[in-house]
Parts: structure tokens; sequence; C-alpha cells
């Protein structure tokens, strides 16, 4: 039995609503509308998992007195999601590398273990610092 239960919702710092909406938007994904206005977007990744990504100030209501993090220069979390096949794997790599994103090259021997085992990955930080695994398998 699963410890917890569906949706899932995955908070993140963003230092721009509208340029992260573009970015997911361009890569495919939704938005929730009863979910984004000025301070925040939810980005609809699956049926019941979701990106929120907000503004520093409303981030900050949810810390506490802790700081948040620079994303762009230090990695705080690696968030991975699942893809159909290696197709769709590169279709979202290019429209994220497109829409703003940088990818991230795994080193080769990484590559060949993963192959190995029947695994497809590659990765993107998107434009505020978040690193995201495409995977599949």
């Amino acid at each position: 039995m699963a410890l917890f239960s569906q949706p899932v919702y995955i908070n993140l710092p963003t230092t721009d609503t509208e340029r992260i909406r573009s970015f997911w938007t361009a890569v495919g994904a939704g938005i929730d509308e009863d979910f984004s206005d000025e301070n925040s977007v939810c980005v609809a990744l699956t049926d019941s998992t979701f990106a929120m990504y907000l503004s520093p100030g409303f981030y900050t209501d949810f810390i506490g007195e802790r700081e948040i993090a620079d994303c762009l220069t230090t990695n705080s979390a690696l968030l991975q999601l699942t893809a159909p096949d290696r197709q769709a794997v590169d279709r979202l790599v290019a429209a994220a590398v497109e829409a703003g994103g940088t990818e991230v090259e795994l080193p080769e021997d990484l590559q060949e273990d993963m192959s190995a085992s029947g695994v497809f990955s590659r990765q993107v930080i998107d434009p505020d610092g978040h690193q995201w695994e495409f995977m599949a398998a």
C-alpha cells in the first residue's frame, strides 16, 4: 500500500512565472489555471503530478525562515519523469532546449550502464535552474 495518495504537487521557486509558463507549454505541458495566478504557475506533468512554480515571496510563505536556494548555481534536486519511449525523450529535450532549457550531458559510462539495463535518459535544466530527467525504459 502506498504511503501517500494522488495528486502530487512539487513546489519550486521561480523568478518569472510567465517565463516558466512559456517554457513548459513549449515542451508540451498543460497549465492548470485553477491553481495559477500572478504568484504561481501549476504545470500539469501527468494526470496526477503537478509542478507548482511559486514566486519568491509566495514560496517563502511555505518554507519559513529558510533561504531559497539559488538553483542556477546549486543543484538541490533531480526530478525524474518517465516518457513512453526514446523518441518522446528526444522530442521533450529538443523542445525544452529550444524553449530556453539547457541539456546536461551525462557521462558516457553512465549512459552505457543505463542502456545495458534498458534505460534511456536525458536531462535538462529549466530556466530557473531546476534539473529534470526525462527517462524511458
